[in-house]
């Protein structure tokens, strides 16, 4: 793929996909999805982001072009470059109405992708303090809220809650476990995600912190590993943090015993094709490494990561896995298996 805009009908015809039979099964299950990898904030629509910011008087950073900078439809230099929409994106919403705003933006575009059910990864760090509310209220108005639009868009739903790799790390995580408990461990939390630089060091009690969340309050811990090219950084999500599933992993694919590791363990791999490409994670002159996935028998799921972002939605990515090589009759086996890998337990 080169420097282009993504062309993803023009990279189908050129992969040479065609129709194939599917069982009967396969083939309703294509008229829904399953979403397990994809970010709130990531999520929102541009004509609701400029709303909100026209509502909340929030200025743009300086030098920031909003047509330019919040959207990514080539493939970036560098992970950092891709991430300059989050300038603005950690911005808001400071108005709690505006949070039913996003939200209700949010699951409408996940309905018109037929998503029927989704895992939606938010910070609650940021919207307590964007709000000025304790982590434990942030966490229950985004309960409500995310629940709301759920249910008016027909989406069984459930939250991810994302704490940043660096030094504080450990401390943003026992604080959201703290609201979690204020709040009764409220079943909507289903998992938690490790996110951020992979280059950043983190606490030393950080995986134990992971474990035990996963131990003892059952929650699926999902780990974004691999994304940046360090294989051994999906190791250390799976023996460390004990991962059920990983973020993008795409470095794992050069890597034969890790794929072995992932394969025995059956740790799902959450495949964001249109994003690997725009990052970088999966460089122009390479291969996707969801081929390889398939012969060491690592199970994936395709997912979007930001799909606003790309203007795209998880149909889109899942032309895109099609466009790297799987067929149709592995895009219409998607839902089962995200409902297989899903945190949602008794949600679905």
């Amino acid at each position: 793929m080169n420097q282009r805009q993504l062309d993803l009908p023009g990279m189908l015809v050129e992969a040479g996909i065609t129709e194939v039979e599917c069982t009967e099964e396969e083939a309703s299950n294509a008229l829904k999805r399953g979403e397990l990898h994809v970010h709130m904030n990531g999520a929102v629509p541009a004509a609701t982001i400029r709303e909100i910011l026209a509502d909340e008087g929030t200025s743009l950073p300086h030098g920031y072009c909003f047509q330019r900078d919040m959207v990514r439809l080539a493939p970036c230099r560098s992970l950092a470059e891709y991430l300059t929409p989050w300038q603005v994106l950690r911005l808001f919403p400071k108005k709690q109405a505006n949070l039913d705003r996003l939200t209700l933006a949010v699951f409408g575009s996940l309905a018109e992708n037929q998503v029927a059910f989704v895992e939606l990864r938010s910070s609650v760090l940021y919207l307590a303090t964007l709000q000025g509310c304790s982590p434990a209220q942030a966490l229950e108005r985004l309960i409500e809220s995310t629940g709301e639009a759920a249910r008016r868009h027909g989406i069984r739903r459930g939250l991810i809650l994302t704490v940043t790799r660096g030094d504080y790390g450990a401390v943003g995580l026992a604080t959201l476990l703290q609201a979690f408990e204020e709040l009764g461990r409220p079943k909507d939390v289903v998992g938690l995600d490790l996110a951020g630089d992979e280059e950043m060091s983190y606490a030393a009690e950080l995986p134990s912190m992971f474990r035990d969340a996963k131990d003892h309050l059952g929650l699926g811990i999902t780990i974004h590993a691999g994304e940046t090219g360090r294989a051994e950084n999906v190791r250390s999500a799976v023996e460390l943090f004990h991962a059920d599933r990983i973020g993008h992993g795409t470095a794992a694919g050069k890597d034969p015993d890790l794929m072995d590791l992932l394969a025995e363990r059956r740790i799902c791999v959450e495949v964001c094709p249109i994003s690997n490409r725009l990052t970088g994670a999966v460089p122009p002159n390479e291969a996707h490494p969801l081929q390889e996935f398939r012969r060491h028998g690592v199970p994936f799921v395709i997912c979007s990561d930001n799909p606003a972002i790309h203007q795209r939605g998880l149909a889109d990515d899942q032309t895109a896995a099609m466009a790297e090589g799987l067929s149709i009759c592995d895009m219409q086996q998607q839902y089962e298996i995200a409902k297989h890998y899903s945190f949602m337990e008794g949600l679905i």
